[in-house]
């Protein structure tokens, strides 16, 4: 056999296995984008070690990139899915304080603490009464007694 044939042959498995690879990080893509757009509570979190998309209870998708670089942060953004920056806080200690947020589950009872699951909304009001900045999120009164309304912009 002629060797150039061979050689021929391996560059065109290593094409295919390049076209797979990149239809499989498609896939996994649209997975994330589908499980973000359906599941209550997600959102996209901008901080100083980069940018994380929270998408379903306990599952996330980090970059260390920021925002302008993570595009399929970019994309959720785009389409309305809540984002909270928290890089202009000057005492980025006080996020540690706010509550988790229930992503795909019922809140915790109040009051909302530290370890307590409560509504996005209630996190980014607080996160928001900090400095932070929130993108597709309208809040309504930061100082509503009840708890922190906010609706979807």
């Amino acid at each position: 056999m002629k060797v150039w044939i061979l050689r021929r042959l391996r560059a065109e498995a290593r094409a295919w296995r390049a076209q797979d690879d990149q239809r499989r990080s498609i896939r996994r893509t649209l997975d994330v984008l589908r499980k973000t757009i359906a599941t209550t509570g997600a959102y996209v979190s901008v901080g100083i070690g980069g940018t994380t998309i929270h998408y379903a209870r306990g599952c996330t998708l980090s970059s260390y990139d920021p925002l302008e670089d993570f595009v399929v942060a970019q994309i959720l953004v785009k389409i309305g899915t809540p984002l909270i920056d928290t890089r202009p806080v000057a005492r980025a200690y006080r996020i540690i304080g706010l509550p988790l947020v229930a992503i795909g589950h019922a809140p915790d009872p109040e009051p909302w603490g530290g370890f307590n699951y409560a509504p996005l909304c209630v996190y980014a009001a607080r996160a928001a009464a900090l400095g932070a900045r929130t993108r597709n999120i309208v809040l309504a009164d930061l100082d509503a007694p009840q708890g922190w309304a906010v609706a979807h912009a």
